[in-house]
């Protein structure tokens, strides 16, 4: 708590503060997590403030007269409503099989840069042809991959899409449609760039990832050829 992001993860610090019981002496140090960049740490931080007057009245007393605008904080900070917290969101990666070796630490990293979209039924997500510079994960709901009137898949809750736009900008070779409401999670290249610059192990398990694909496909394609009379 004394240290936060200047000695740990954004993951570490929300953990912690989930187990953290705050004394009249150390609360203090809650103050700068309430107020951080960071969603994971500010939506444990807030949550442990939530519940300071129940289960440590005296701590939460000693960080009011310390710090009175917390008061204000609470009043103005509402229950978080998106359809998934930030901790969430982690997990969330953490169960692709884009991100299942990658830690949650460095997953804590690529939270910020998630942007929750909503589609209706039959909304294209994208369209065959066009510039692709976005993956998404569903959340919510099940999304059609077309090829013009023939579907080739469906993904739904965890599954990931698009994923080859994160490496290069090129025009997408099938068209996404949300086949009833959608919630999914959209992560863009320009701000996944500086993610894999500061964590070279995002961008490995990609590249791993995205080779096991192909050659799945290419023994798929294989297997379809016709043998030779």
């Amino acid at each position: 708590m004394r240290h936060g992001a200047a000695a740990f993860s954004a993951w570490t610090i929300a953990l912690a503060l989930q187990q953290w019981r705050a004394q009249p002496a150390t609360v203090a140090f809650l103050y700068p997590h309430l107020l951080s960049a960071n969603p994971l740490v500010r939506e444990s931080a807030v949550e442990l403030l939530r519940q300071l007057p129940i289960v440590r009245p005296a701590a939460y007393d000693n960080l009011l007269a310390q710090y009175p605008d917390i008061s204000h904080l609470l009043m103005t900070t509402p229950a978080p409503t998106a359809s998934a917290t930030a901790r969430e969101r982690v997990l969330m990666l953490k169960g692709t099989t884009l991100f299942a070796e990658t830690t949650e630490n460095v997953l804590g990293t690529i939270v910020p840069i998630m942007k929750e979209v909503v589609f209706q039924p039959n909304q294209e997500i994208f369209v065959k042809g066009t510039l692709g510079t976005s993956l998404f994960i569903v959340s919510e709901g099940e999304v059609g991959i077309f090829d013009g009137p023939r579907q080739l898949t469906t993904f739904r809750k965890g599954d990931f899409f698009g994923e080859l736009s994160l490496l290069d900008a090129e025009a997408r070779s099938a068209t996404a449609l949300a086949v009833g409401p959608v919630v999914a999670f959209r992560i863009d290249q320009e701000d996944f760039y500086d993610v894999m610059e500061e964590c070279p192990e995002v961008a490995r398990n990609i590249m791993r990832v995205l080779c096991q694909r192909l050659r799945r496909q290419n023994e798929k394609m294989q297997s379809a050829e016709p043998t030779a009379a």
